[in-house]
């Protein structure tokens, strides 16, 4: 059970890393895109500004001539217009796959989470701080600060980390121990903080 187990986790973690590699591929090809647009736009606007500024300082030209240059501007207007168009298109589509890349980065790391692994416990060692996702609770919460706070707060977890550290005495330096993952339904709603005189 635990190996079909196994395999069903190592099959979802190599198809989450497929599928963000598709998309940061996908990713990268728009913002090529993008910048290229972007050069184009940038020339198609330069040269409309010097057609504008030769049409306006030159002599009265032959009418044909005049008209040509009068619908190749057009032409260029149309094609800038295209260009925004599509630009602003291709900044939505870039905007939609780097949020949904960082969504399916969090379900690579729940698939790592689930994945079995050592465990060290804060307990074992004495004078840590196991800090859990309990709730934040600001002491000096008051006024509109508090409401979004409260607002934040309500928000239902994707994952939770479990940190364990460690204070050395002599130096005062603090080393974090270990740092696990969990899934949401599997964390406690507390932390734990064991002072310098190892009480909790």
């Amino acid at each position: 059970c635990r190996v079909v187990e196994a395999s069903t986790l190592q099959q979802e973690r190599l198809q989450a890393i497929a599928e963000k590699r598709k998309r940061q591929t996908e990713i990268e090809n728009k913002r090529r895109q993008l910048e290229d647009d972007r050069r184009q736009l940038q020339h198609l606007k330069s040269k409309a500004l010097r057609e504008r500024w030769l049409l306006e300082g030159a002599p009265a030209a032959a009418s044909e001539e005049e008209e040509a240059m009068k619908k190749q501007m057009q032409e260029d207007e149309v094609k800038t217009k295209e260009l925004e168009e599509t630009i602003q298109r291709l900044e939505k589509e870039l905007e939609t796959l780097e949020n949904s890349s960082s969504a399916a980065s969090t379900k690579e790391n729940l698939a790592e989470a689930a994945a079995p692994a050592k465990e060290e416990k804060a307990e074992a060692v004495p004078n840590t701080q196991k800090v859990g996702t309990g709730l934040l609770q600001g002491e000096g919460e008051r006024g509109a600060g508090a409401a979004v706070t409260r607002a934040v707060l309500s928000v239902p977890a994707m994952y939770s980390v479990e940190i364990t550290v460690e204070k050395d005495r002599v130096t005062g330096e603090t080393k974090v121990l270990s740092s696990t993952t969990l899934l949401p339904q599997n964390h406690c709603l507390q932390g734990v903080k064991v002072y310098e005189d190892e009480l909790k």
